[in-house]
């Protein structure tokens, strides 16, 4: 599967769009001459500063940082468009892994709509809770979303914060951490709490008592139908006024939304929403927790899935018995090739 193209896909690149955080691994690059802006809380200068220091980031990709167009928070995309005299005119935007990051997410998917054209796209890749380091915190309720609205949230808050840190876990395979697994292939049993609780509960105080600097934190932790319900309540209730187009399967760790703002008003009709809404909390329900790995997603079977498993045992088994530089050599050459990073 092509990511890029599941990201992108009802994106029109010669046309004005946004891309949100980009960082080192932009889906629509400028230097291929798409009229695209960047939005990242920090400038070009300090995301090399960054990259520099990060020892999960290669070098070479630090010469894919671009300047950034808008230097704020996410959040706040639509008054940044509006003082730029853009409100509008944009075809699409897109972001990956930035959105479960945002404090205030209703007031992000407002903004972006105030951005969109008329039958423009918002698509996002966002991580399914079950699958990274969030597996063991509960999933993020639309009162959580409700608050961090009402109360005009600019920062995770201090019990979020908590959550993350507290419930933190790792994915151990053959002693070495990971940020999440393939939720098709692995097994959920590997995920290993951190034992962080009374740091987390100490923090937690420090923020009740004085003004803590920014902590970057999940603030969403979702899976696909979850994240959906929500946002046909949001339309529901009247804060939200875009199309869902498509809310896909999870893919390894994450997933895929794309949102349209409509052409045309449509009123909603109560009878058939709420006939869908209780099918989509029953949905929930039974993918909760662990109950959605090893389901077969679009174009798969059990006995793919079943083979998929066979050909990692046997990854797994090689890297056990050849040296461990060169299998990284080998592993992240492949992966780069693939258009996967490393």
């Amino acid at each position: 599967m092509d990511r890029s193209h599941e990201i992108l896909k009802h994106a029109k690149l010669s046309e004005p769009g946004i891309e949100i955080a980009p960082y080192f691994r932009p889906l629509v690059r400028k230097k291929d001459g798409h009229p695209v802006l960047y939005v990242d809380v920090f400038d070009a200068t300090r995301l090399r500063e960054l990259a520099l220091t990060d020892p999960n980031i290669d070098g070479t990709w630090i010469d894919q940082i671009d300047e950034v167009d808008v230097v704020g928070d996410a959040s706040n995309i639509g008054d940044a468009i509006a003082a730029l005299g853009r409100e509008g005119q944009f075809q699409y935007v897109v972001s990956s892994h930035n959105f479960e990051h945002l404090p205030n997410p209703i007031r992000f998917l407002q903004g972006c709509e105030r951005a969109l054209r008329p039958g423009g796209v918002l698509s996002m890749a966002v991580p399914d809770g079950r699958a990274c380091f969030d597996h063991f915190r509960m999933p993020t309720r639309l009162s959580d979303w409700l608050s961090a609205y009402h109360r005009n949230l600019s920062q995770p808050s201090a019990e979020t914060i908590f959550d993350s840190q507290a419930n933190l876990s790792g994915y151990i395979v053959e002693g070495a951490s990971r940020v999440g697994c393939d939720m098709r292939y692995d097994d959920p049993g590997q995920f290993v709490p951190r034992q962080m609780l009374k740091s987390a509960y100490a923090e937690y105080l420090q923020h009740l008592q004085t003004e803590m600097p920014y902590v970057d934190a999940h603030c969403t932790v979702t899976f696909g139908a979850a994240l959906e319900n929500m946002l046909w309540d949001l339309r529901y209730l009247g804060l939200l006024n875009f199309d869902i187009v498509e809310v896909s399967a999870t893919q390894g760790l994450e997933f895929y939304v794309h949102l349209r703002k409509p052409v045309a008003a449509v009123a909603l009709d109560e009878d058939a929403f709420f006939a869908a809404r209780a099918q989509r909390l029953h949905r929930i329900a039974r993918n909760l927790g662990v109950a959605g790995y090893g389901k077969p997603g679009p174009g798969q079977t059990a006995l793919s899935i079943a083979g998929q498993r066979v050909i990692r045992s046997a990854k797994r088994a090689v890297a056990s018995v050849v040296p461990k530089s060169a299998y990284t050599a080998v592993r992240t050459w492949n992966r780069k090739r693939r258009g996967k990073g490393a």
